[in-house]
């Protein structure tokens, strides 16, 4: 793990200066009032409930539009990796709420997706390197979860899923066409979730047994740091120009 951790950080100084000395050459970084959209790749690291830290690779696309020295980042990202494991708790009940049953179930997920929206702000605009941060939220669930106690994995997949907060950082700069970028992103934690599922009912359609999930699927935040390109689609706002009637 230190070797990866080693490896991920050289490769990302040798991505920043690559890109500052290009940036140096071509100048400016992404511009105001237009339209991008790019793709993105990296590493995403969260703790399982049962092997504890884990880092996945991770890519996506992303919608950005800019202002002056603000800018909206609509994005979706996919951790790919190998199987990982979760576990959480089942207590079934009847119709009174006495406890019939309880336990601890494991399953298993191979990835992770995540959409967000985050509001970007450009502190500083630079001919060759622009910083920026930005706040925002969305949703994220896990992907090819086992099958559980019901078909469709329904139970696992409503444990790993909600929404979330983040924070993000990163640098931009222009290569040619294009504005190449590096960031890092944090979100909250996914924290407990409940799924209750009705097991019997009488002929009135009461339950007479319930059967409920709940647990966190991951602990603590997700971390995600990210390297890409975009390009320009053009102007997001309508310029003045000469002649017309």
């Amino acid at each position: 793990m230190r070797i990866l951790k080693q490896s991920l950080t050289l490769l990302g100084l040798g991505t920043l200066l690559a890109a500052g000395s290009l940036a140096a050459q071509s100048g400016g970084g992404t511009g105001t009032f237009k339209w991008y959209v790019g793709g993105h790749g990296g590493i995403t690291s969260f703790r399982s409930t049962v092997t504890g830290r884990e880092f996945v690779p991770a890519a996506g696309g992303h919608l950005l539009v800019t202002a002056k020295r603000t800018g909206l980042l609509i994005s979706v990202d996919q951790g790919f990796g190998p199987t990982q494991q979760a576990m959480t708790m089942y207590t079934i009940i009847d119709s009174v709420g006495n406890t019939k049953e309880q336990g601890v179930v494991s399953w298993t997920f191979q990835g992770v997706r995540r959409y967000s929206a985050m509001l970007l702000a450009y502190p500083i605009r630079n001919q060759n390197i622009q910083p920026f941060v930005g706040v925002g939220g969305g949703i994220m669930h896990s992907t090819r979860v086992s099958e559980g106690p019901f078909l469709g994995g329904s139970v696992e997949n409503a444990l790993s899923s909600g929404g979330f907060a983040a924070a993000m950082a990163g640098l931009e700069f222009r290569v040619g066409p294009f504005s190449a970028f590096g960031q890092y992103q944090v979100t909250t934690k996914q924290g407990r979730q409940v799924k209750s599922t009705v097991l019997r009912k009488d002929l009135s359609g009461k339950a007479l047994e319930t059967r409920i999930d709940s647990g966190e699927w991951t602990l603590g935040a997700f971390h995600t740091l990210t390297g890409g390109l975009r390009f320009s689609l053009g102007n997001a706002k309508e310029r003045a120009t000469g002649g017309g009637y």
